[in-house]
């Protein structure tokens, strides 16, 4: 079926109805041009009137049904002076909606997109004009469909095609609030989330988040602040620093629920000490079998730095979650005078010279060594020193094996040398250290190193050179020393002086051949003037000879339980035992050994002797001995971690 629309000579409406069968209707509209049209004004657009025309007025407006964009829409002046050429169309806005509409043409046009109720003359939304282009953004709050009319004003007196651009989206919902948690509240610093919410007053803090140097902060947590925010994974804080010096930052105190992770920065934001995310961290955990961090840094000018703590726990927070955060100044920089030094020459170029192991400043650079070999010509001439008064440390890697003494000893010291020895495990924990050998060495101006530990696993040790007086970068060459580790205990003879003042060089040291011992025996660690002693078995009941009959020795029963002490309360608890710990007994008037026994899994180990005098119980590795005068004692020995020792010298 065919009908004809016609509306002046300008449009032509066909309905074209498909054969029983069909699917659906299809409408076509064509714009027929008249004979007036054929022959437009010029300046008229080609396509003049649009799909959309006639819709000067709110009466004559119609439903936009096009996708988006919808292009090729026309304004049309048809005289000079004559009013500027408005379109209206209209939008079905279901509740909950958002139409954000943009009204587009050339450079050239000022246009205008505003929004109405379908009265045409109530305002709503919110406009913005820019050049070439309007906006209009209008939110349906009611709660059933709304229509809303679209006003757009050509308002440069121009001819010219314009594209209408739309979406239509949900009012995105409110973000959630956090319920508070009962006994769960923020620390007094927060919020401290990021460096600008640290930098000034917020919240309930009067101040910027600041820690002064040689304080600790107890309590902090990463409770979020009460603002609506979900999570609290990292704190910021202030600190001074001054020039030239070494920062020491902690974290201590770290309760189960928290993991935190250091790293210091520059205002600018660049990292000096960087946090490598995750448990293998070097500054996490630094202490074996403790939780909290460590970072050492030296700070390159004076002024304000950000210390960031973050935590990798992300279990749920409750009440107790809580950390210490502490700060010292643990190497002050050189003064710098005040006083103007007169001019003088050129300073020369710091000197080359530095040792063949450099650089081997730091535990990751450590130089590997084997035992039983001589490394001379050391020194601590720094590498690429950037001051006169840079200062420089060796380090170095030995393989040891559990079980077996090692040795490691300084010799050869040039003049006003004077070293110090730290050895560290493989954990970067320290074992022990030594300034001078012994009073003896130190009374002739020897002021070489040395240190003797019972190595208890099978790995690697770090050992630390330093001079006790550093010297500056440009003396560095003048300083310098040899270094030897051996396997074993140190050698007995001491160097004599003749007249002369120069050592007579130490006989090599040869042990003397041992007798075989009882298989079930280790030798006793300290050497003794008689190094063949006999070996007494113990035995649960003594056999006394008939013939000879003796009188039968004091039996002494004893209980040892060594554990580490790692919350502190004095009391063992399940999981702080120290196992395979030997534990000795010998004679106290002779030193002659009487039994050892290994600590099992809860550090417990039990022994009876028998001797008529006291014994003398002692923990070689922890260096514990003690005279036990009675026939029973139960001795308990707690190991508590003390303060690392500076990884640096002095």
């Amino acid at each position: 079926m065919l009908t004809m629309n016609k509306q002046g000579a300008h449009a032509l409406q066909l309905t074209l109805l498909l054969v029983p069968g069909a699917l659906a209707a299809v409408m076509l509209a064509v714009g027929v041009a008249s004979a007036s049209e054929q022959s437009r004004p010029a300046g008229q657009p080609a396509n003049f009137p649009d799909r959309y025309e006639i819709n000067d007025t709110a009466a004559q407006a119609q439903l936009v049904i096009d996708p988006s964009p919808v292009i090729s829409l026309t304004f049309y002046v048809s005289g000079t002076g004559l009013a500027n050429d408005t379109d209206w169309y209209i939008f079905n806005l279901d509740p909950g909606k958002i139409l954000n509409l943009t009204a587009s043409g050339p450079g050239s046009l000022l246009l205008s997109a505003r929004g109405f109720l379908p009265d045409g003359t109530t305002p709503v939304g919110v406009a913005t004009d820019a050049v070439a282009a309007s906006t209009v953004i209008i939110t349906n709050t009611s709660p059933g469909l709304q229509q809303y009319f679209i006003r757009v004003t050509n308002n440069s007196g121009i001819n010219s095609l314009y594209t209408l651009n739309y979406t239509i989206s949900s009012i995105p919902p409110p973000p959630p609030t956090n319920t508070p948690i009962p006994g769960l509240s923020p620390d007094a610093y927060e919020p401290n989330d990021t460096i600008a919410e640290a930098s000034v007053p917020t919240g309930t803090r009067s101040t910027a988040s600041f820690i002064a140097v040689g304080a600790t902060i107890p309590d902090l947590s990463f409770t979020p602040f009460n603002d609506g925010r979900p999570a609290d994974t990292a704190d910021w804080f202030q600190i001074y620093g001054r020039a030239g010096s070494i920062y020491q930052i902690n974290t201590s105190n770290v309760q189960p629920g928290v993991e935190t992770v250091l790293a210091v920065f520059q205002p600018d934001g660049v990292t000096l000490a960087p946090a490598i995310l995750g448990s293998t961290n070097p500054n996490n955990r630094h202490i074996a079998g403790q939780r909290g961090s460590q970072v050492i840094v030296q700070i390159p000018f004076d002024g304000v730095y950000w210390i960031r703590v973050v935590n990798l726990d992300s279990s749920p927070r409750v009440p107790g979650q809580t950390y210490a955060l502490s700060a010292l100044e643990i190497l002050q920089a050189t003064p710098t005078p005040t006083n103007t030094p007169p001019p003088g020459p050129t300073p020369t170029p710091f000197p080359a010279g530095a040792d063949r192991f450099e650089y081997n400043g730091w535990f990751d650079s450590a130089t590997l060594i084997a035992p039983g070999v001589d490394y001379r010509e050391l020194n601590f001439v720094p590498w690429n020193p950037p001051t006169p008064d840079t200062q420089d440390n060796d380090f170095y890697r030995l393989p040891v094996k559990q079980g077996v003494y090692y040795t490691c000893f300084t010799f050869e010291l040039s003049a006003g040398t004077d070293t110090n020895i730290i050895v560290y495990n493989q954990d970067q924990v320290a074992i022990g250290g030594n300034d001078d050998i012994s009073p003896e060495h130190t009374a002739r101006g020897d002021f070489s190193s040395r240190l003797t530990w019972l190595s208890g696993y099978t790995g690697y040790a770090y050992i630390l050179v330093g001079e006790v007086n550093p010297p500056r970068a440009t003396e560095g060459q003048t300083r310098s020393y040899s270094l030897r580790c051996d396997i074993g205990l140190p050698a007995t003879p001491t160097p004599t002086v003749d007249p002369r003042g120069t050592p007579t060089p130490v006989p090599p040291f040869v042990p003397p051949t041992p007798e075989p011992p009882d298989p079930t025996m280790t030798p006793y660690p300290t050497p003794r003037t008689a190094q063949n002693l006999p070996i007494r078995p113990i035995e649960a009941t003594p056999v006394v000879p008939i013939s000879q009959p003796t009188p039968q020795p004091r039996r002494v029963a004893l209980s040892v339980q060594i554990h580490n002490e790692i919350n502190r309360n004095n009391a063992p608890d399940p999981g702080e035992g120290i196992a395979n710990v030997s534990v000795r007994v010998s004679d106290e008037a002779t030193g002659l050994p009487l039994g050892q026994a290994v600590t099992d899994a809860d550090g417990r180990a039990g022994l009876v002797v028998f001797n008529n005098g006291p014994v003398r119980l002692t923990v070689p590795l922890f260096g514990y001995s003690t005279v036990i005068a009675d026939d029973a004692a139960s001795v308990r020995i707690a190991v508590i971690s003390s303060p690392e020792l500076p990884r640096r010298l002095p």
